[in-house]
């Protein structure tokens, strides 16, 4: 009686062991989500979007390099705005250019874009090299008041090897200013953060200047390199190398930033130079 009673209690617990067992199977239990992976930041190029037209550049360079005529002091810049035109503002000698950029999520959630930081050194293998610096923020949404000034450490980041506001501590005040994305050509820019789509990839073009006073400086360098070529009225190239770096953070929610550095890239842009001189 005993045995019977111990082998049927034996196949009982088996059976019900069983049964749970296909029960806990049959639920779906939540996956914990994988860790999100730094999208990737392709460098496109970067191009002139603005610059001083032939006879701005002229105008404001012949008094400099216009030796005064029959040595009457001030009769050079007489005679450059006779071919030329009065002397131009500093807005009218702004540049202004393009970064473009290729970023693709990897990530099956979106992200959007929430701060970059962009530095550009101009003549960087001189010993006068200029750098300029500027940290921006994107705003959410168009709608409702957005500012674009960071908040404290929003182009800080943890790793070393993510470029971050301290590196570039030495530049100078105002030299680069953000004008804001656009997401197509010929699309105006705006501070709206664009959102990456989940496992997508998103063309973005972010747009730069120089402010006018830090670039009086620049192309007053430019003059003193090609005075002895303006004198004799040889054809000029004003060519301004340049080397670009910086990050830009995405937004992960509750998981934090993830941080993409991009560059050190070097080129050159060139200004306009044709017309430099009256014929």
């Amino acid at each position: 009686m005993t045995n019977r009673f111990l082998r049927f209690l034996g196949v009982s617990l088996a059976a019900a062991s069983v049964s749970s067992c296909a029960a806990l199977a049959s639920l779906q239990l939540p996956t914990v989500a994988a860790p999100l992976q730094p999208p990737t930041l392709t460098f496109q190029g970067a191009t002139l979007e603005r610059t001083p037209s032939e006879r701005v550049l002229a105008a404001h360079y012949c008094p400099e390099v216009v030796p005064d005529p029959f040595g009457i002091r001030g009769s050079a810049g007489a005679l450059c705005q006779g071919f030329f035109g009065p002397q131009p503002t500093p807005d009218q000698l702004a540049i202004g250019f393009d970064l473009r950029f290729k970023v693709s999520n990897p990530n099956q959630v979106p992200l959007p874009l929430s701060t970059i930081l962009a530095a550009v050194t101009v003549f960087p293998a001189a010993q006068n090299q200029k750098l300029g610096s500027v940290c921006f923020q994107l705003c959410p949404s168009a709608g409702g008041a957005c500012s674009t000034t960071p908040p404290p450490g929003a182009c800080q980041a943890s790793s070393r090897d993510i470029r971050s506001l301290s590196d570039f501590s030495t530049a100078a005040t105002g030299m680069l200013v953000s004008a804001g994305l656009s997401m197509a050509a010929g699309q105006p820019p705006t501070f709206v953060a664009p959102q990456i789509a989940a496992a997508s990839e998103l063309e973005i073009t972010v747009r730069f200047s120089f402010g006018p006073e830090q670039m009086l400086a620049t192309m007053k360098q430019l003059a003193s390199q090609s005075v002895n070529d303006l004198k004799a009225g040889h054809p000029l190239n004003f060519n301004i190398p340049f080397r670009l770096e910086g990050t830009v953070w995405f937004d992960a929610g509750s998981l934090g930033r993830l941080a993409v550095g991009f560059g050190p890239t070097e080129g050159t842009w060139q200004l306009p130079a044709a017309g430099l001189l009256p014929r």
